[in-house]
């Protein structure tokens, strides 16, 4: 399952968990953020809202033992 592009809550309101709980039936899920994008780099915490989820979404896989790809710049230092 890809979960990508990720938006940034100025762009849409999204619930993580929501999503990750709806596809937990899945054997791996994939992670991305939104790349490209001027609305999305505007948001003042972008580093840190992709770096948070991406944490909540590899915590999520460890739980229910699927398999995690973070896509490349996700994960940034901030």
């Amino acid at each position: 399952m890809s979960i990508e592009p990720y938006s940034t809550p100025n762009m849409i309101e999204q619930d993580l968990h929501e999503i990750l709980d709806a596809v937990s039936f899945t054997d791996k899920i994939i992670f991305g953020r939104t790349n490209y994008s001027k609305e999305a780099n505007s948001y003042a915490e972008h580093r840190r809202f992709y770096n948070e989820r991406a944490a909540e979404v590899k915590a999520f896989c460890k739980e229910h033992g699927i398999a995690c790809h973070i896509k490349a710049k996700t994960i940034t230092e901030e």
